[in-house]
């Protein structure tokens, strides 16, 4: 008799002997009670867990970092009573490492990335845990401006996700490519990204329908695609085709609409079409103050926009109000160290330096380029973007000499980044040409 025969043998005995048996009823009994008394002990031990991701993600939407923080690592904590590989330990890690990432603490962040990737891993090839936890490891050197892993984990996530999934019309597929075509478009890889976001597009669109939700995050993308390469007429009609899908699902008071007023207010700002930007940053910071809070980091960014809208309509009493406001909410919301306020300070920056005021300027670019140079890498694009702020600050206050290398530290950083052709990088070769012009 073979092993398999024994085994069923085995099975049939147990069967007619114990479990059928009148005798043994009690022992059906016992299984029952013991499973109910297991599936209890386990619901009560999830309960903390749950308890502390639940709020945790709560504080993170209201922009309330600390708190989030806190809870997160409870239930990181409370993860450690579940197997290495439980799902509920990979969102714990996610979670706490998307705060990180927000926070711009990218040296706290990559390694919890780097450990729900492990879990991932270990779940399996054929699970789509694995390529999915690639794919965020991927968008967090994408954000920590780390480019060339950003595109190896992409990559590797569309692999494994074709190799082993093989689902190519699911909307996680797209996704991952839409996340690589953000990657190419941060590099200036125009066309590639723009390809990337189509296709993304085109799946979502067939999975889901022409209006789903989904879809206006890519549509938000391809626009910022067209916008980036001067074509603004089809990054309206984008951000328009966002703005309708988010307005129609979600109401004309959600964040999510929110960004698509923001977005297209910046597009009608570069455009000139100041008086229609005007409406559009106004509504989106009265939603965005009414859904998160007057402090949450997202009012900050349309804060911003205001500055720079004032400073276009030559308002800079107003501008410089809005900068400001900006910065006291992140400064209390993300801290002294993060990119957003990097940002912020670089456009303070410019404005003071177009209003002459030289010193202020100066204390304004220093303090994005210490921000910048202490959390990104020194290849970063934004990096290039401060020298070229600096060096333009110091063409206008007549110091030649440092403007000249101020410049040629904007080329070498942005065309190593972005390319020779990309407009930044074009932008930092006529500064340090204007700096050789006027020391010659």
């Amino acid at each position: 008799m073979s092993i398999k025969e024994k085994a069923f043998a085995w099975q049939k005995i147990f069967r007619e002997k114990i479990l059928l048996n009148p005798k043994f009823k009690w022992y059906r009994r016992a299984v029952w009670c013991l499973s109910m008394l297991w599936a209890a002990a386990i619901a009560m031990q999830s309960i903390p867990y749950y308890t502390a991701i639940g709020a945790g993600e709560l504080a993170f939407k209201a922009g309330q970092y600390a708190e989030a923080e806190k809870q997160f690592k409870t239930a990181l904590q409370e993860s450690q009573h579940f197997s290495a590989t439980d799902l509920r330990r990979a969102k714990a890690l996610n979670n706490l490492a998307e705060l990180y990432r927000t926070q711009g603490r990218y040296k706290e962040a990559e390694p919890l990335y780097v450990a729900t990737a492990e879990i991932g891993k270990q779940l399996g090839k054929n699970r789509e845990e694995y390529p999915l936890s690639v794919n965020n490891l991927a968008a967090f050197y994408r954000d920590a401006g780390m480019y060339p892993d950003a595109e190896l984990q992409y990559k590797r996530a569309l692999h494994l996700w074709d190799t082993n999934i093989r689902k190519p019309q699911d909307v996680k597929r797209a996704a991952i490519i839409s996340g690589l075509g953000k990657l190419y478009r941060d590099e200036g890889k125009y066309p590639l990204a723009e390809e990337l976001y189509k296709k993304a597009l085109a799946i979502d669109e067939a999975a889901l329908g022409a209006n789903d939700l989904e879809l206006a995050v890519v549509l938000d993308n391809l626009g910022g695609v067209y916008r980036d390469q001067g074509r603004l007429k089809e990054s309206e009609q984008m951000y328009l085709r966002a703005l309708q899908i988010d307005r129609s699902g979600l109401g004309a008071d959600h964040p999510y609409t929110a960004t698509d007023l923001n977005n297209l207010a910046g597009l009608y700002r570069d455009m000139g079409r100041l008086a229609e930007a005007e409406p559009l940053y106004q509504h989106a910071l009265q939603v965005r103050m009414k859904a998160l809070g007057a402090q949450h980091p997202l009012v900050a960014k349309s804060l911003l926009g205001l500055g720079e809208l004032r400073k276009q309509q030559n308002k800079p009493v107003e501008a410089e109000r809005f900068y400001q406001q900006a910065i006291a909410i992140q400064q209390k919301a993300l801290g002294d160290k993060h990119p957003d306020l990097a940002t912020t300070y670089d456009a303070l920056g410019t404005f003071y330096t177009s209003q002459r005021q030289f010193a202020k300027a100066k204390l304004a670019l220093d303090k994005a380029l210490s921000i910048r140079r202490s959390v990104l890498p020194c290849e970063h694009p934004d990096l290039g973007m401060t020298y070229m702020h600096i060096a333009q600050l110091q063409l206008a206050s007549g110091n030649v000499d440092s403007a000249r290398q101020s410049a040629q530290k904007a080329v070498d950083i942005l065309n190593h980044a972005l390319g020779i052709e990309h407009p930044a990088t074009k932008s930092a070769l006529a500064t340090l040409r204007w700096t050789q012009t006027k020391s010659s």
